[in-house]
């Protein structure tokens, strides 16, 4: 959400900007920085156990009341609960607890139905990430996708990161993610030490770096590695801050994200805007962002995910420039435009 609204506010104050932006912040205060043209609110959180709650729907309503709002826009559903009486809209990135509701608590299964669809029926606009979210919405809630449309989001911003002049010959390196359970670790693990047992030279030199791992997630993938005895081609990396993400993503040679459900996939979409080598998944979303312009393993067997790791190293420039050409319709700009529009 950080990561959305970020770029999404930047882009709107660009775009529009004679449009006054009032940013609504809980009591942790501001988290991300603000263009010229935009303000921060920070609201205050009573305390106890309903304090939440009343953050996200009695104080939200009373600031947009307060500030004089021609429209609201809630980050995620589970904002603005009570609505406002001005235009309000929702970004919904996905219905993954619905859809794969084994990857979360039941405590968490139980909060989402009950305040994301209620924040979802109150809706005036609800704009999904991707095509893929907007038709899961349609299928399992279809009174409500009238009032649904896409607001894809961007994947420009990457073309801010310190980009390297080309990957390091001596030293290349993939990328992949350890976080959540959809992102599949543990068998893009098992690839990793198939391909390189089994794709010389292709694999000669090759590291993977596994990044966004939690302790208790890192224990686990470092007894993996070590039984499978590739310690010294993978490497377990912890939560990275922003700019250091940013640096090791951009200096990738390969980025490696065959996670079994994407609302929208930003890695692949940032990895085609960079011109990187991507491998994913047949997750619909994966496939939407990146246009055939990834490698898509036929599965996420070992054997598969060697077999698409050689593949996508052996794309050509002019094919990684392609990638690039279609990437470019991805931008912050579109994404404010279009909820910009749904709201007037």
């Amino acid at each position: 959400m950080t990561i959305v609204m970020e770029h999404l506010v930047r882009a709107w104050a660009e775009t529009f900007p004679n449009d006054r932006i009032s940013v609504l912040f809980g009591p942790e205060g501001q988290t991300f920085p603000l263009p010229e043209g935009a303000h921060a609110e920070v609201l205050d959180q009573p305390g106890g156990p309903l304090g939440g709650l009343w953050l996200r729907s009695v104080a939200v309503r009373r600031a947009a009341r307060r500030l004089g709002a021609d429209a609201v826009l809630a980050a995620v559903p589970a904002s603005g609960l009570l609505g406002s009486r001005s235009p309000r809209g929702v970004i919904l990135y996905d219905l993954r607890f619905e859809l794969r509701p084994e990857q979360f608590s039941r405590k968490t299964r139980i909060a989402r139905k009950v305040s994301w669809l209620w924040s979802l029926r109150l809706a005036d606009r609800i704009f999904t990430i991707s095509d893929r979210t907007l038709h899961d919405l349609a299928d399992l809630h279809p009174s409500l996708s009238a009032r649904a449309e896409t607001a894809a989001l961007g994947s420009d911003h990457a073309l801010a990161w310190p980009q390297p002049d080309a990957p390091d010959p001596e030293h290349p390196y993939a990328i992949a993610f350890g976080h959540y359970g959809n992102k599949n670790a543990n068998a893009v693990i098992d690839g990793w030490a198939r391909f390189c047992a089994a794709h010389s030279p292709e694999a000669d030199g090759w590291r993977l770096r596994l990044v966004g791992m939690g302790a208790r997630d890192r224990a686990a993938a470092e007894e993996q590695v070590r039984r499978l005895g590739v310690g010294d081609r993978i490497e377990l990396m912890p939560w990275l801050d922003d700019d250091a993400f940013a640096r090791a993503f951009a200096g990738a040679g390969l980025v490696v994200f065959p996670s079994d459900f994407e609302g929208f996939g930003l890695p692949a979409a940032e990895a085609i805007r960079l011109g990187i080598p991507a491998v994913i998944s047949t997750d619909p979303a994966l496939a939407e962002v990146t246009g055939g312009h990834a490698v898509t393993a036929a599965s996420t067997t070992p054997a598969d995910l060697a077999t698409a790791f050689a593949a996508a190293l052996a794309l050509t420039p002019e094919q990684l420039a392609a990638g690039q050409a279609f990437a470019a319709a991805f931008t912050w700009r579109r994404t404010a435009a279009v909820i910009r529009a749904g709201l007037s």
